[in-house]
């Protein structure tokens, strides 16, 4: 009998990624596997390690290069996520104030769209935070990126941080 492509899940990607941490492999399946779960595209997922008192992105793999969060930036959804230890969903992101600079790099061929949408959720560990996780929607208008996301998507975006804690060491 063959094998089924039988879809595996959050806790078993995170004790797959607990062993080798956050290499690019690891990282790619986390994201498609969260882009999934919220109907986004994977480029719109964002994972950040915590190194000291610095945010950097292990995904997008593009984003790694472009440089780190001060967790004293005050322009940062990021490193207010990870300081306050707090969820949210910014479904007007566009009339937030945030560090640009992430976004004007082109992850893909096509043509580039603004972050309309974002949930930003910490991710923590005994120790306490070493990370966060960002789902956007991007498009040219709030309405053009899709709905907007509810409190309920906030908690189940929160609850795979929580599983995804021990990959993130």
């Amino acid at each position: 009998m063959l094998a089924l492509d039988i879809p595996i899940t959050i806790p078993q990607l995170a004790d797959e990624c607990e062993a080798k941490g956050l290499i690019p492999t690891n990282c790619e399946k986390l994201a498609q596997m969260l882009a999934k779960n919220f109907n986004v595209t994977a480029e719109e997922v964002a994972l950040l390690k915590l190194n000291g008192t610095l945010l950097g992105f292990v995904f997008p793999e593009k984003l790694k290069q472009v440089g780190s969060i001060p967790l004293n930036t005050t322009t940062s959804v990021a490193a207010r996520t990870a300081v306050t230890k707090r969820s949210e969903a910014l479904n007007n992101f566009t009339a937030t104030k945030h560090a640009s600079v992430f976004e004007a790099v082109h992850l893909s061929k096509a043509k580039p769209k603004t972050i309309q949408k974002l949930m930003s959720v910490p991710v923590i560990d005994t120790a306490g935070v070493v990370g966060v996780i960002q789902i956007c929607r991007k498009g040219t208008t709030p309405q053009d990126a899709g709905p907007d996301f509810t409190n309920s998507d906030v908690q189940k975006l929160l609850g795979f941080a929580n599983q995804l804690a021990k990959c993130f060491k």
